[in-house]
């Protein structure tokens, strides 16, 4: 089978679904043939690489205004001219390499377009936008496949889909790695968050909740609220360490060497492997009280309310005091090997 993962910003981020696709990429390889094609540079990969439409900075996705807000809803504004871009110079690369799946991430417009070409392929969409419009543009779209990565948007994306559009649920991977210590240049308990500082991702208030507490404070994250979230630190007490990157071969040494994880979006977040990390690691997690999360994290979790800073005070203060969490039975569903193998099965019934 042949798979060709598109994606605009591998090789530029390592985000969510940029580690996502990195993680599926190296498992299928050893089966099929598989190809990621992207705008960031080339590294060195057991998948094949290719980079079209070279970019070095991800395009921001910053809406200010009602303006601003009304051009991204309608795929007018400059990150989607950059996806319109990249897609079609996408074509001559899919033509070559004749794929029979393609797996299309950055959004409805990139779908349309590739449903424009006169290729053979089937269409794939992983849930990576989460329950909302962007979402439900993707399954309005009508791909051949929707994979919901949560209980909650399964259900969501079945009630939308076209009878032609398949939808499954088939949550993210996690894969492991042996942690090294490493010193943090701050004083014990760490509070950790990992995040991309967007608005919606409500850094900023636990930066709030932070003040009122006797901890120290590591973020590891950059994006478009980097103004706000400089204000607040310029401000703020509590011996703190602000990382923009860290490679994705080091993240989990940051986990490991944490003593709390705290990550409070709005329910819009699709998923969050910053969760399966912090599982990984063993450490308490602070987390918005919604079904995503609840299904995500299970009991284990400290459940609380992102508009209320009292509840997040309260939640990472109980977080502290928990030690170390055994999550191996929560992160069973997650294991690569399970997950690819749902994704290969999927992938067979459309091209049979």
């Amino acid at each position: 089978m042949k798979i060709a993962f598109l994606h605009l910003t591998m090789g530029i981020t390592t985000r969510g679904s940029e580690v996502v696709v990195d993680n599926l990429a190296s498992a299928l390889v050893k089966n099929h043939e598989v190809m990621v094609i992207q705008s960031g540079k080339a590294e060195s990969k057991s998948y094949v690489i290719k980079r079209v439409y070279p970019l070095n900075i991800a395009p921001v996705v910053a809406p200010k205004n009602i303006l601003d807000k009304l051009f991204f809803r309608l795929h007018l504004d400059s990150e989607s001219g950059a996806v319109a871009d990249f897609t079609k110079a996408t074509e001559p690369v899919l033509q070559e390499f004749n794929p029979d799946i393609i797996v299309a991430v950055n959004g409805p417009l990139q779908l349309r377009i590739l449903q424009g070409l006169s290729l053979k392929a089937k269409l794939v969409v992983f849930g990576h936008a989460g329950i909302g419009y962007h979402d439900r543009d993707n399954i309005k779209s009508k791909p051949d496949l929707f994979v919901a990565l949560t209980p909650s948007s399964f259900d969501w994306a079945r009630k939308l889909a076209h009878s032609s559009t398949k939808v499954v649920y088939i949550p993210n991977p996690i894969t492991s790695t042996k942690p090294k210590s490493i010193k943090l240049n701050i004083s014990s308990p760490v509070v950790l968050t990992v995040s991309a500082l967007s608005k919606y991702k409500n850094v900023d208030k636990v930066v709030l909740a932070i003040r009122s507490l006797p901890f120290s404070w590591l973020l590891i994250g950059d994006g478009e609220e980097r103004g706000v979230i400089e204000d607040q630190l310029s401000t703020l007490a509590n011996d703190f360490r602000w990382l923009h990157h860290v490679d994705q071969s080091e993240i989990m040494d940051y986990y490991h060497n944490s003593n709390v994880f705290c990550f409070i979006p709005d329910p819009q977040e699709s998923f969050g492997m910053v969760y399966l990390e912090a599982m990984t690691a063993g450490i308490p997690i602070v987390a918005s009280d919604d079904r995503v999360r609840r299904n995500l994290i299970g009991d284990q979790g400290v459940y609380v309310n992102p508009e209320d800073i009292d509840s997040i005070v309260a939640g990472i203060k109980k977080a502290v005091g928990m030690g170390r969490v055994d999550y191996s039975r929560n992160l069973q569903n997650y294991q690569l090997k399970s997950v690819v193998k749902k994704v290969e099965k999927e992938f067979y019934d459309l091209i049979i």
